[in-house]
């Protein structure tokens, strides 16, 4: 009888992990391509479904020289003008009275009437703005708020 020679369990595997090893190296390669293409921007563009017509412009009529064109009752490709908005002058503000309480500052009133406190000494002629009177009258300028809140 003659003998089989005895197989080698390492050459038996040779060639799966041959084969294993070239599909994990193309993966990886693949991956590595992928993943440059996606960094770098380099994308195919998407295909264009169909393109859209250009317009076309369509021949202006010739006039003879005096001649004006007749309107044309259909939807046309020329811009429409807007008629330019008529702004009317607002009206200058007059000046109203405010009686200085107790415990007020030119800065407090300017706040209440939405003005400065270089406005109000104009108006009034006030040189130094912490010298002012309880019960005092002072011209405050028009055109601030609309009116004072409520005390």
């Amino acid at each position: 009888m003659s003998e089989s020679p005895k197989r080698d369990p390492f050459r038996a595997l040779l060639p799966w992990v041959a084969a294993t090893a070239i599909v994990l190296a193309l993966a990886v390669t693949a991956g590595f391509v992928t993943a440059y293409l996606v960094a770098s921007g380099r994308a195919v563009d998407a295909p264009v479904a169909a393109a859209s017509p250009t317009p076309r412009k369509s021949a202006a009529p010739t006039l003879a020289q005096g001649e004006t064109p007749a309107p044309t009752s259909g939807p046309s490709d020329q811009p429409r003008r807007t008629p330019t908005p008529f702004v009317a002058p607002t009206p200058e503000a007059t000046p109203f009275e405010h009686t200085i309480a107790r415990g007020e500052s030119l800065t407090y009133i300017a706040g209440l009437y939405c003005t400065t406190v270089e406005e109000i000494q104009e108006l009034n002629g006030i040189e130094n703005p912490n010298r002012i009177q309880v019960d005092q009258v002072i011209l405050i300028p028009g055109g601030g708020c609309e009116s004072p809140p409520p005390n």
